[in-house]
């Protein structure tokens, strides 16, 4: 079923979160988070336009928990005799369950009951257990979108990372901050080792997953932060291939100058890329909207002949072949595709600028 979403003329629901009853503590933590809280972030990316909590005799320990973090939408603590005109007038909503975002998106709107949006209740340790391992699945991104490597290599190593730090004070944009610390120390060692190098670029790409999948279990995501991540990761492409090139220094001086060009060329083209994202709903490179590729660029569900290409350009798989090329100490081979891939990548972002002022005159 298709997510409805209100909307700016149609009035965000009321919801009544009912957070009477907990057979477990409301500051159990569920993927890093207390039930609580996690109940209500949910509610807010679901579409809620305000949160009425029925907080019975837990109001205080709820109260203390919104101090450390609340929704950006407006919460306020009613009395339980509230709920005989409100109730029935509005959305009620356990707060001791697991909802999925989408489906209860979709109960907001009237297209199905809030019951039928419930991945799980949560009245045992079993079922937080269970609740964990449906968060935690729902990480996982098609093939198709995701890519190959990133899907069998990439993504089972971040999870294993996000896991082992979902509980920490850790931010998404402290992760996204190390990917990129990660990569600049790879293109530093490249002069003394291959096979450290590209192991630490490809550790940068693995953080650069976990960012994403905190950011999106803890409700962390911000506008801040993609730009931060989608700067990481270019930033990280050309301190590799400066790297690499500052390696062919002594190999081959005048590839090693063609390599720091197509660095500087590939860096000047991030700048119309990164015009066009700022319109974007999402700072993403992927979506940017190659004028072969459609709207919603490589990432547009519907792929087309240009759209599948554009794998062979994905960071993942960039990645995995320098590490497979520094483990048979194959600098030429990692030189030459970092070229390839800085001067495609510009000559196709420059075609790009073309084509659409040519067709706007």
């Amino acid at each position: 079923m298709p997510h409805t979403t209100p909307t700016e003329n149609q009035e965000k629901p009321v919801v009544i979160v009912d957070a009477r009853r907990w057979p477990l503590p409301p500051t159990r933590r569920l993927a890093g988070l207390p039930i609580f809280l996690r109940t209500l972030l949910t509610l807010e990316r679901a579409g809620a336009g305000r949160l009425r909590i029925l907080g019975g005799d837990h109001r205080t320990v709820l109260e203390g928990l919104l101090v450390r973090r609340s929704p950006r939408i407006p919460v306020e603590f009613v009395t339980d005799d509230s709920t005989s005109d409100a109730a029935g007038e509005k959305t009620v909503v356990e707060a001791c369950a697991l909802y999925e975002p989408g489906r209860l998106n979709d109960a907001l709107a009237g297209g199905c009951t809030v019951a039928d949006a419930r991945w799980c209740a949560l009245d045992t340790a079993t079922d937080l257990s269970r609740a964990s391992g449906l968060l935690w699945r729902s990480l996982r991104k098609p093939i198709e979108n995701d890519g190959v490597v990133a899907y069998f290599l990439g993504r089972p190593v971040s999870r294993l990372v996000s896991r082992l730090i979902i509980g920490t004070p850790i931010t998404p944009n402290q992760v996204t901050i190390a990917s990129g610390v990660s990569a600049l120390a790879g293109a530093f060692l490249l002069t003394q080792s291959l096979i450290l190098g590209a192991a630490l670029y490809w550790f940068s790409f693995v953080l650069d997953c976990v960012d994403g999948e905190l950011a999106r279990l803890r409700f962390q995501g911000s506008r801040t932060g993609q730009w931060l991540d989608t700067i990481a990761d270019d930033t990280a492409t050309v301190a590799f291939s400066a790297g690499l090139s500052v390696v062919m220094l002594d190999i081959n001086t005048a590839a090693a100058i063609v390599g720091f060009v197509a660095a500087g060329i590939y860096a000047l083209s991030c700048i119309p890329v990164y015009r066009a994202l700022r319109h974007l709903p999402t700072i993403d490179t992927a979506q940017y909207p190659y004028f072969f590729m459609g709207e919603k660029g490589a990432a547009a569900e519907e792929k087309n002949l240009w759209t599948l290409l554009a794998y062979g350009f994905r960071r993942d798989v960039i990645l995995f072949l320098h590490l497979i090329f520094s483990l048979v100490s194959c600098l030429w081979c990692m030189f030459l595709l970092q070229f390839v891939i800085n001067a495609g990548m510009a000559f196709i972002t420059w075609l790009d600028v073309t084509v659409k002022a040519l067709r706007k005159a």
